[in-house]
């Protein structure tokens, strides 16, 4: 006995060119891939006096499409302590979302600081610094992420700045890598 089968005709050349080569569906990337990067620049200065952290309102917004992802961030700035000697000037990194605000740094210390030798003297000791922060971040559970600068000066008698100068860049740039 001999069975025949008819399948609808289609034109094989019209199928791949209805291909979106240009797009592969976020699920199938690869473990370590980029999803997505989301970045912001800001060219204003703050300074604060303040002894505890304060924002800058440097900040960067991601909402991670998978919960097991993994976000890079990666922070670009300068900063300075205004003239001061034995003032320190500290830096951080805090993750916000709708529930809770973390400092990602030492309670303390934040990730890093500049610090101006307490032996020096003189009126002009002011250190202009490059400030980088590069963190790794679960994205379990978290809908919508922002990642902001925070700082503090070690003394009220003084302020500290961010950036150094009027005009410089200061670039806050977020990724999130699949896993």
């Amino acid at each position: 006995m001999t069975v025949y089968a008819n399948k609808p005709e289609f034109n094989v050349r019209e199928k791949l060119k209805e291909l979106d080569y240009g797009h592969v569906p976020y699920h199938k990337m690869p473990a370590g891939s980029v999803i997505q990067t989301v970045s912001e620049m800001y060219n204003t200065r703050i300074s604060t006096g303040s002894t505890s952290f304060v924002s800058t309102g440097f900040y960067v917004e991601i909402s991670p499409k998978f919960d097991a992802s993994k976000i890079f961030v990666s922070v670009s700035t300068s900063g300075n302590n205004n003239n001061t000697v034995g003032h320190d000037l500290f830096y951080t990194l805090f993750r916000i979302t709708n529930t809770t605000s973390l400092n990602l740094g030492h309670s303390t210390y934040g990730f890093a600081g500049l610090r101006t030798n307490a032996a020096a003297s003189g009126t002009n000791n002011r250190l202009e610094v490059p400030i980088s922060m590069n963190y790794f971040d679960d994205a379990k559970d978290l809908k919508k992420i922002k990642y902001e600068i925070w700082f503090r000066s070690e003394s009220a008698s003084s302020s500290v700045e961010i950036p150094q100068l009027v005009g410089c860049i200061t670039s806050v740039t977020a990724q999130e890598i699949k896993q």
